[in-house]
């Protein structure tokens, strides 16, 4: 691996981010000192140093559908959860959470969990609740296909302040493998055009990166596809893989290895939590956080009843001792994508 990506890869994360410190462009778009305070204790926790009286950050699975078919991906094989408007993420549940969270200490957060958000016309809505109730960082990830000049422009409006496209390939014939349906030219030409359209706009934000998930279909394309996109985005985010418990392909990686096995710690529990759309709070935004359910979310009570319950408690004790293979589906998301 190149040595500047292996240098921003934690041993408490599962992503490396070449371009990290821009971050820090936030503090002119919600003011300085909110901004050091909220990253002070985001890496504070990230380093698992400290546990909040309530989640930085908590994700929303505010649709439970995709437009592709990855082969890395569960939502793609056969799932009791359905698709359609059935699955929405009530708006009313969301602005009660996030009201309540701004007043007790959540700073992020993220619009999707294992789904595709832009399929929902109305995400700008939430992305505009959120900022407005004092949420200092609003984001999401997508594939980026229905990130069209109009998608774009309400995102850029209501203020969302970073945005990552998943594209795990540097050319069509791999994309097309680790894709199934999706198109990477234009979803490359919807990266650079929301990258001239914020500059038109006059806005710092949204940030924008672009995720590569290293699987044995594409690692071979990881430093072509880092330096396309070095000068062309703000961040690129180079993803350890995480087998699902359940997918339409079996890959493995060849480079996610040794260095996340030896002394790995996992900081998800010690900063966030997510909201899934059948509404189970989950530990982590990993696919095997679905196996680790802390309860149910009926209202705002729900999330600070799940940051401390017993349950969380013991993740954090476990993972604080560098023995994540004591909980199964933590050594599943660990060890399970490495290729013996």
């Amino acid at each position: 691996m190149d040595p500047k990506i292996e240098n921003n890869l934690k041993t408490t994360e599962l992503t490396a981010i070449v371009g990290r410190e821009k971050f820090d462009r936030l503090a002119d778009v919600v003011g300085r000192e909110e901004w050091s305070t909220y990253r002070n204790s985001y890496e504070a926790a990230a380093n698992l140093e400290v546990v909040t009286d309530y989640p930085l950050q908590i994700d929303f699975e505010l649709n439970a559908s995709c437009n592709l078919k990855c082969p890395m991906c569960p939502i793609s094989a056969e799932s009791p959860k359905g698709k359609g408007k059935k699955t929405w993420f009530p708006f009313e549940l969301y602005q009660e959470i996030v009201s309540d969270g701004v007043k007790r200490g959540l700073r992020a957060v993220k619009l999707n969990y294992v789904n595709e958000p832009l399929i929902r016309k109305d995400l700008p809505d939430f992305v505009r609740f959120a900022r407005e109730a004092g949420v200092l960082d609003v984001y999401l990830s997508t594939n980026g296909l229905l990130l069209d000049d109009a998608a774009a422009r309400l995102l850029i409006q209501a203020g969302l302040t970073r945005i990552q496209v998943s594209l795990d390939a540097h050319t069509t014939r791999i994309y097309d493998q680790v894709r199934p349906g999706g198109n990477l030219g234009k979803t490359c030409e919807n990266v650079e055009h929301m990258m001239a359209l914020r500059q038109e706009m006059g806005s710092v934000t949204p940030l924008v990166r672009v995720n590569f998930v290293r699987t044995e279909l594409n690692e071979h394309e990881l430093e072509p596809f880092t330096a396309h996109w070095r000068e062309r985005v703000d961040m690129i985010g180079i993803q350890e893989y995480v087998k699902p418990p359940q997918a339409a392909g079996n890959l493995v990686s060849h480079t996610t290895e040794h260095k996340r096995l030896r002394g790995f710690r996992c900081s998800f529990p010690f900063k966030q939590l997510v909201v899934t759309n059948e509404r189970n709070i989950l530990p982590c935004c990993t696919f095997w956080g679905e196996h680790l359910v802390l309860g149910r979310c009926e209202g705002a009570d729900s999330i600070l009843t799940a940051w401390n319950s017993m349950k969380m408690r013991e993740l954090r004790h476990i993972h604080t001792q560098g023995e994540y293979w004591r909980i199964e589906a933590c050594r599943q998301c660990v060890e399970g994508g490495v290729l013996a």
